[in-house]
């Protein structure tokens, strides 16, 4: 009985061995890098862009979830000559730090079109893009509360926005908050790469959310907790853009004008 016992154990031990596919190599060459661009107006004059370069998430270590300093620097873009056109002006941008550049002095109008473009000469690398600048968005009130329970404290934002009814529109209302170091927020570094902020969550909005031209809306924020600071953005969007972003939310910048509130929630 036990030598068929063990008969039996060798032949589903060799079964096993049999089922067990063979490892093959794969050898997956990465893609050839991109230029990446963020941006940002500031007020009525000023814009800021982010330049970097795709890289492939082959390169970041297995189980990683940071960067290395040297794969950073290799997608910070330095050097690159980034101008921005509009009517018969074209500004040019200067680098205040790798991947970042600004000009304070292009004038910012509802209506002009702006053509953005980017060459990247330490690899031969350009991106252009052409997009009209969006009207600033009509605020009525943005304001966070907070409701307290035994089970429970959630974060709340209740704002109220104005919408032209003659005209077709789109908006995105961006929550972002701090996730490290003191409640200090620096609205200028919302879009600029780093772990300080965090693109939190997301709302988007057309034509028919407004009721006579008017949206009031109360949104529970899940991510947020009552210790964090929050920055909320609230910009008009082309309808493209608009479709791309809910596309990417059902799945989970060209230039626009943002109105920017920060709160510290321990206040509330």
């Amino acid at each position: 009985m036990k030598k068929l016992i063990l008969i039996l154990a060798v032949i589903a031990l060799v079964s096993f061995e049999a089922c067990v596919p063979k490892t093959i190599d794969i050898d997956v060459k990465p893609a050839d890098p991109e230029l990446c661009i963020s941006s940002i107006v500031l007020g009525n004059n000023g814009i800021v862009v982010g330049l970097t370069r795709s890289y492939s998430p082959l390169e970041r270590p297995p189980g990683s979830d940071t960067l290395s300093n040297d794969l950073v620097d290799q997608i910070l873009v330095s050097h690159a000559t980034v101008t921005i056109s509009y009517g018969t002006q074209t500004d040019t941008l200067y680098e205040v730090t790798p991947g970042i550049y600004t000009n304070i002095t292009t004038t910012i109008t509802e209506g002009q079109t702006y053509t953005l473009r980017a060459v990247d000469h330490d690899m031969n690398l350009n991106i252009w893009a052409v997009t009209e600048m969006q009207s600033t968005p009509v605020i009525d009130t943005v304001f966070p509360h907070i409701s307290r329970t035994a089970e429970d404290t959630l974060v709340y934002f209740k704002y109220k926005l104005f919408d032209n009814t003659a005209t077709e529109d789109y908006y995105v209302v961006n929550f972002v908050k701090k996730v490290q170091g003191d409640s200090t927020f620096d609205i200028n570094s919302v879009f600029a790469a780093g772990s300080n902020e965090v693109l939190t969550e997301f709302e988007l909005y057309d034509d028919q959310a407004f009721e006579n031209g008017v949206l009031d809306k109360d949104i529970l924020i899940l991510s947020a907790g009552q210790t964090d600071t929050v920055a909320v953005t609230v910009s008009e969007i082309s309808k493209g853009y608009y479709e791309f972003l809910t596309a990417l939310k059902r799945s989970s910048s060209i230039l626009h004008r943002t109105e920017s509130f920060v709160f510290d929630l321990n206040q509330y």
